[in-house]
């Protein structure tokens, strides 16, 4: 009998992927109702969830499939996968960790040079016929950058930051201070991070533990010439915090690409703000890591419809397979 893969989140696959998926029959579906997933699953033997769309893989739809053995994430993100629902099953969830960093990593510093610089307002400023300067920006030479998460997207930030002089401060409770020292850093807790640092950019995963990590305690720490950036996930920051900071002056600016709600509600206050800088979760959306990452996805898939698992974040499955 055929395998067959089920694309959730689009309703076509793009050419990078499917040119290396020889083993299955590929199915797609932009509807991503539970109800609608729960029915397209009942035969497939993988899911490749595209996270287009802000939706979950719940306990149901991966009880639905009768044959599943899979679910790839086609990038970092797995945490609207149900991870336990999986495990139980014995179905191997996977990620993509790589193909996006250097990307997400740029993508962080334009918009930290986007806020210090206050570059959207002068630009819309100059479209509009004003010639003025709408407030001074700030230097990075010397001051302070403090990251919260060291993983990979983290280390490629502070590299790319080292030009600026920058002085280096890390949280992460899970990277040692060697390797924080190693690559020129200095790991201290998150209320020093916070106190001390020019600009602060998350780049931690979404965990019950990180949910909520920067709320109003945490910004009340922070300068008010403070830039906050959150590249990672929405959820890691008080967005209702967050808005009251920025909009009280207590702290400078805000350069965001995720949010908690995605897409962004359209009454979402934090929209009216001058002192930010908002794109729509665009961070890997360059060529190069859209292409580097959909070729790696069909490559792992393939492996996975053949029995050959990569990236596995519930290990535990694998255990439970070979006996």
């Amino acid at each position: 009998m055929e395998k067959k893969l089920l694309v959730t989140g689009m309703d076509f696959l793009l050419d990078w992927v499917g040119q290396h998926i020889k083993s299955a029959e590929i199915v797609c579906s932009g509807d991503v109702s539970e109800e609608n997933l729960s029915r397209l699953v009942k035969d497939a033997d993988g899911i490749l969830y595209m996270q287009a769309k802000s939706y979950p893989i719940t306990r149901k739809i991966i009880e639905s499939g009768e044959k599943l053995r899979f679910i790839q994430s086609a990038g970092v993100g797995y945490e609207r996968i149900d991870l336990k629902a999986a495990t139980d099953n014995g179905v191997v969830v996977m990620n993509m960790p790589v193909g996006t960093t250097v990307s997400v990593a740029e993508h962080t510093i334009a918009l930290i040079l986007g806020c210090a610089k206050n570059l959207v307002k002068a630009h819309e400023n100059t479209v509009k016929g004003g010639w003025r300067i709408l407030g001074l920006g700030v230097e990075l030479w010397k001051k302070t950058l403090g990251i919260i998460g060291f993983g990979r997207i983290g280390i490629e930030v502070v590299n790319r930051m080292k030009a600026f002089e920058m002085n280096i401060l890390v949280y992460d409770p899970y990277v040692g201070k060697e390797d924080i020292e190693k690559m020129g850093g200095k790991k201290v807790d998150l209320q020093t991070l916070l106190k001390e640092s020019d600009i602060v950019s998350i780049h931690s995963p979404l965990t019950k533990e990180t949910e909520n990590l920067i709320g109003e305690e945490e910004l009340g720490l922070m300068k008010p010439t403070a830039i906050l950036i959150n590249t990672a996930r929405g959820e890691l920051v008080d967005e209702e915090a967050l808005y009251k900071a920025l909009s009280e002056r207590r702290i400078s600016y805000a350069g965001l690409d995720v949010f908690r709600q995605e897409p962004v509600e359209a009454d979402n206050p934090i929209l009216k703000l001058e002192n930010v800088i908002l794109t729509p979760h665009m961070a890997v959306q360059t060529l190069d890591a859209v292409v580097r990452m959909m070729n790696q996805n069909g490559i792992q898939i393939e492996k996975a419809l053949n029995g050959i698992y990569e990236n596995v974040v519930n290990p535990e499955v694998l255990e439970k397979l070979k006996k």
